[in-house]
């Protein structure tokens, strides 16, 4: 990893994270919208995958840093993009 990568990392603290507050989900510092439904979204960034599954779900709240989801959620599923 390069030097200047960490420092970045570390002092903006721009790490794709997932945070759980009040029954909503928010996630931190994402690349793309994967896939939205009622039922699922899917949000990325590089190669680390955030799935969210549940009902009636919406995207409350959007913007570049960070998004909020709501709605009834069953299940957060990690992962990585398959190569």
């Amino acid at each position: 990893m390069r030097l200047k990568k960490v420092i970045d990392d570390f002092t903006e603290c721009n790490n794709f994270e997932v945070k759980i507050k009040n029954r909503k989900v928010r996630i931190y510092y994402y690349d793309n919208i994967d896939s939205f439904t009622s039922n699922t979204i899917v949000v990325s960034k590089n190669k680390e995958v955030i799935k969210v599954i549940g009902k009636g779900l919406v995207i409350e709240t959007m913007f570049p840093e960070y998004m909020v989801i709501s709605g009834n959620i069953n299940k957060l599923e990690l992962g990585y993009v398959n190569e």
